[in-house]
């Protein structure tokens, strides 16, 4: 095995928001150099892991698309992670069960079939989509995205978790995943204050205006 002690002064250290100077973030801080062919590995778990993180989701892109359906069949976005919104001539439609759906001659409904949402009445109309957006992935050597580059500590720290999993360091492990909770926790102080300018959010009782 051969170890190499990270120089944070180096030219090389200094990190590239993208899939190449994330994977020699990832070395450095694991303090390997023959992660090459298992890194790719740390980088998928991790991104499937924020795709289920309800608390990032908060974070992701919401996509506002539209189109023209001429049979009321729409092909759902492959980028979709969820489906937040589908209206149909103006009128936001409402999904139901495959088998429910069947039973409905007309109405503002719709039920998915695979990728497909199809829309009561088969319907000739324009439609809107809004979607939350998947995190695009970590492919090539040049790819980056809005997380990477806005948050890379996040990233840094859950890849380097699963990279202690695969290491079998349990001490690792808990130590990256305290570092993973706590950029996260920042990750969404930042957007509250983003969003409500730094101010707490007050829940009014009911009928209070």
């Amino acid at each position: 095995m051969t170890l190499v002690v990270p120089v944070a002064a180096s030219p090389s250290a200094a990190a590239v928001a993208n899939f190449a100077g994330l994977s020699a973030s990832v070395a450095r801080w694991l303090n390997r150099t023959d992660l090459g062919g298992v890194i790719p590995d740390f980088v998928r778990m991790a991104e499937a892991e924020f795709s289920r993180d309800t608390r990032l989701r908060s974070s992701f892109q919401l996509v506002d698309t539209s189109g023209y359906t001429p049979a009321g069949e729409i092909p759902l976005p492959v980028d979709m992670l969820e489906l937040r919104e589908l209206s149909a001539g103006g009128t936001v439609l409402r999904e139901l069960p495959y088998e429910d759906w069947r039973q409905r001659s007309d109405g503002p409904y719709f039920a998915r079939v695979g990728e497909v949402a199809h829309l009561t009445g088969k319907p000739a109309t324009a439609y809107g989509l809004k979607y939350l957006q998947k995190l695009p992935a970590l492919v090539f050597q040049s790819d980056s995205n809005w997380l990477l580059r806005e948050h890379y500590d996040v990233y840094l720290w859950k890849c380097c978790e699963m990279g202690s999993a695969w290491m079998r360091d349990p001490e690792a492990v808990a130590s990256y995943s305290a570092k993973y909770e706590g950029a996260v926790q920042q990750l969404l102080s930042a957007n509250n204050a983003h969003r409500w300018a730094g101010a707490s959010v007050a829940v009014m009782a009911p009928g209070v205006v």
